[in-house]
């Protein structure tokens, strides 16, 4: 699914899709997240570039800018490290234990030219399984989830939105 929305509206709306879950962060604002002192002493690591969560408690605690990318798990994971920023995917082997950010390519699947990335995306979501996939880029969010009634929950959530913001809008141009 690919919407208009932001990650606020995600998580305000559609907190299911990361409460008692974790969260690996691959991209906080188009580059690594490192915790802070107090947020490690909460149970957040970087490991090899990637960030992992503690057991979300609340979207609160979640940090997020714009150009975020995160893959959410029903339990703990280790994904490897993160490639280095400026690597090539096109030449890159995309094998298990380095972990690509698509986020900073502007991908969206809803867009013809992103063709040859999102076949790239696809190879590592294979060997990644995440339950959700999130990303957010400063003109769209992105999610996909391999749970189909958490997809369908929060497609009809936003798509509610959109619906909601049109007759706003047309009530407005009248």
């Amino acid at each position: 699914m690919v919407t208009d929305h932001y990650l606020d509206d995600l998580l305000q709306l559609c907190p299911e899709v990361v409460l008692g879950k974790y969260v690996a962060i691959t991209s906080l604002d188009s580059g690594p997240f490192y915790p802070s002192e107090e947020e490690k002493a909460s149970g957040w690591v970087n490991r090899e570039g990637i960030a992992y969560s503690p057991r979300i408690e609340s979207t609160a605690s979640l940090p997020h800018e714009c150009w975020d990318e995160w893959y959410v798990f029903e339990n703990r994971v280790d994904l490897g490290r993160l490639a280095p920023q400026g690597s090539n995917i096109f030449e890159a082997a995309l094998a298990e234990g380095e972990v690509y950010t698509f986020v900073n390519f502007s991908f969206g699947l809803h867009r013809p030219e992103m063709e040859p990335v999102a076949t790239c995306f696809w190879k590592q979501f294979d060997w990644i399984r995440p339950q959700t996939y999130i990303a957010e880029s400063d003109n769209h969010l992105m999610v996909i989830s391999a749970d189909k009634n958490l997809f369908a929950a929060v497609r009809q959530t936003l798509g509610g939105l959109d619906s909601q913001l049109d007759k706003e809008s047309e009530s407005a141009r009248d």
